[in-house]
């Protein structure tokens, strides 16, 4: 495949681009036009957005978020600091990363890798995950019919966490909804699981508590 390499350090969006081809930017944002082919994508330092109905390959930024629009097709999304959302019945073929980012799945939406962070809210709404859930800090939602296959894995901080406050997350399963797999939990968290959903598998470290209704308790 043809490779674009943009290493300007002009701040402004990359927009043109041979079709199919990689576009690779240092200093600013990449916005993929909808319905439009490209390569794998990357920047430094800047956004990448890829519209309706496009396909593209691998996503890798280290400052910024990603979207993927509605109907979409991408291989891995990988960021360090930004979040990744997902659009409507959108793809992708790889696994979903950041560090510190929040990272959504909305209707529709298929990823067949697994979905890890570090910080951040996790939100499965009415997806489909063929991996695993993994974070150290991150509530995590699985609602409106969402789907994980690979169950959930919360782990231990580390010892550079050691004398920083980590606030307790919260693990909601709602109504409709399922989780196949282990469910593991290294640290200490708030498992909330309605009675309208379905778990297959071993729940490790925490007791569930059961809720009726659209959502459980506020606290």
């Amino acid at each position: 495949m043809k490779r674009l390499l943009l290493a300007a350090m002009a701040a402004a969006a990359v927009t043109a681009f041979a079709a199919g081809a990689s576009v690779s930017h240092v200093n600013g944002s990449i916005r993929i036009p909808t319905g439009s082919e490209a390569g794998d994508l990357s920047t430094v330092n800047g956004s990448i957005d890829v519209g309706a109905n496009a396909k593209v390959g691998n996503i890798r930024s280290v400052n910024g978020s990603q979207s993927l629009g509605d109907g979409a097709t991408a291989g891995g999304m990988t960021t360090v600091n930004g979040g990744i959302g997902i659009g409507r019945n959108a793809h992708v073929n790889g696994d979903l990363r950041s560090v510190n980012g929040q990272l959504k799945l909305a209707t529709g939406a298929e990823l067949s890798g697994a979905l890890t962070n570090v910080n951040g809210t996790i939100t499965i709404d009415g997806a489909h995950l063929a991996g695993s859930i993994q974070t150290v800090g991150g509530d995590i939602s699985v609602v409106n019919g969402g789907r994980v296959d690979g169950g959930i894995l919360v782990q231990k901080p580390s010892g550079t966490w050691i004398g920083i406050t980590v606030s307790v997350p919260r693990i909601v399963i709602g109504p409709g909804s399922s989780v196949a797999g282990t469910l593991k939990f290294e640290r200490e968290v708030k498992l909330y699981v309605s009675d309208q959903a379905k778990v297959v598998g071993k729940i490790e470290g925490a007791t569930p508590v059961k809720f009726t209704g659209a959502t459980p308790p506020a606290n």
